[in-house]
């Protein structure tokens, strides 16, 4: 690794050598500036990846020079730590405000330099390694990671890509049916024109507004999608109108309403998502039969994270990755003893059970993430109605029983987005039985509450 670049900014001599000392025998490049003026023509002279900037000096005051720094396209990605021998909480606030990486007090801890001087550097350099790849590397898309479950998907991707088909898309609650959707566009033909992502509700919404409007809110949307894609979510929430649309999108390549005297042709892919069954919809008459023969052309199961952990360390890089460059957070590293207890979690939610959790721990730390934040992250907080014992004694056995049964087994059936297979699998309950005790426990899979 190339050495750091340091320049130590401060108006005491005994102090710039000391520092340069103990820099210089740590293997950093070192440059001192007694006033602010030095620093100026430091600093251009070599650009350095971190300044330790004294906040009293003769000619400028540190702070009013910090706020020249930041206004320094030369200093974009360099750390500064402030210094001060009679420094307040108000100043290191102010200083951080403006965006100081650190504060450090007089006299100066000469272990505390040298841990400070590492993170500086790191923060500076992880910075420019992210800036670098956001400049120079298209945007990476889901899905991530090396299992065959993944490898598969991708190669599907591919595969699809080249053709128009429909594509139905199922899978549980933020498994990662919308990324899919959404990378299979960005391989496509169809990359340069429209992507329209609207929920089922949404799209209702303006098919009704088409009956009445003249605006026709609608076609005005998917006018500018043509020749692009169209993703719609919780399929199963599509009324008998906007049905009747999609039909004619997907069997005649138009747009047909009654308040428009010609049909519209229109290019438009489809790519429908659900998490719930269409085949029962279309069974009990509340899904259109033709559309989902459509659909069913090219049906793909996105597999849930549980059934793919082998993948997590890499999906962990990848919303780091996500997180930092393009919400400015900072970057924290996780150990494989983190990962590994992230590996053994059931994930009811997910991939974006995941990513939120990802985001929570680059927000609320610092430095290496800890087997215990990630635990503690991962408890989650749990609801009873019940006594503070948390016994109901005012049952019998049998039907305490039962509502503890009725109760695991309707958690399980969420988690696993109704797969009795897998809800067997994991409550170690052979499947003809735990068919016969959902029956018997009055428990839709379907819709388990």
């Amino acid at each position: 690794m190339k050495p750091g670049k340091i320049l130590i900014v401060d108006d005491e001599k005994d102090i710039r050598s000391l520092m340069q000392e103990i820099f210089d025998e740590e293997g950093y490049i070192t440059s001192t500036a007694a006033n602010g003026t030095q620093a100026k023509e430091a600093w251009r002279t070599q650009v350095p990846e971190v300044i330790f900037l004294d906040v009293w000096m003769p000619d400028i005051d540190g702070i009013s020079l910090l706020k020249e720094m930041q206004t320094d396209p030369i200093l974009q990605q360099t750390s500064i730590v402030m210094m001060s021998g009679h420094g307040t909480i108000e100043t290191a606030i102010e200083a951080t405000k403006l965006g100081a990486y650190d504060f450090l007090e007089k006299p100066l801890s000469l272990a505390k330099l040298i841990v400070i001087a590492e993170r500086a550097l790191q923060h500076t350099r992880l910075n420019q390694e992210n800036r670098q790849l956001k400049q120079t590397l298209p945007e990476q898309i889901l899905p991530i990671g090396k299992s065959k479950l993944i490898m598969a998907l991708r190669e599907t991707i591919e595969r699809l890509a080249k053709y128009s088909m429909p594509i139905l898309v199922t899978g549980e609650t933020g498994s990662g049916k919308k990324h899919f959707a959404k990378a299979l566009h960005k391989t496509s033909d169809r990359k340069e024109a429209g992507l329209l992502v609207l929920y089922a509700n949404d799209f209702n919404t303006l098919a009704e507004n088409s009956l009445v409007n003249e605006n026709q809110d609608l076609l005005t949307q998917l006018r500018a999608i043509d020749g692009g894609t169209l993703v719609l979510t919780n399929a199963n929430n599509l009324n008998e109108l906007s049905q009747k649309i999609l039909a004619n999108l997907l069997n005649k390549q138009c747009f047909e309403c009654q308040t428009i005297q010609n049909t519209v042709q229109l290019d438009i892919r489809i790519i429908v998502l659900s998490k719930h069954s269409l085949e029962e919809l279309a069974h009990s008459g509340q899904f259109r039969d033709d559309l989902l023969q459509r659909l069913q052309v090219m049906p793909i199961q996105i597999p849930a994270l549980r059934q793919h952990s082998e993948d997590i360390p890499e999906l962990i890089e990848y919303f780091i990755n996500h997180l930092v460059s393009h919400d400015g957070l900072n970057y924290r590293h996780f150990s494989v003893s983190a990962q590994n207890i992230l590996r053994q979690y059931s994930w009811p939610g997910n991939l974006r059970e995941l990513e939120n959790l990802i985001q929570k721990l680059l927000i609320l730390g610092t430095g290496d993430i800890t087997d215990s934040e990630v635990k503690s992250a991962l408890v989650q907080p749990t609801h009873t109605e019940t006594s503070n014992t948390g016994v109901d004694t005012s049952i019998n056995l049998k039907q305490a029983k039962d509502q503890y049964e009725k109760a695991y087994l309707s958690q399980l059936l969420r988690e696993t987005g109704g797969n009795v297979s897998e809800t067997a699998k994991r409550s170690g309950v052979d499947r003809t039985n735990l068919y016969r005790k959902l029956k018997t426990l009055d428990i839709d899979p379907k819709n388990p509450v």
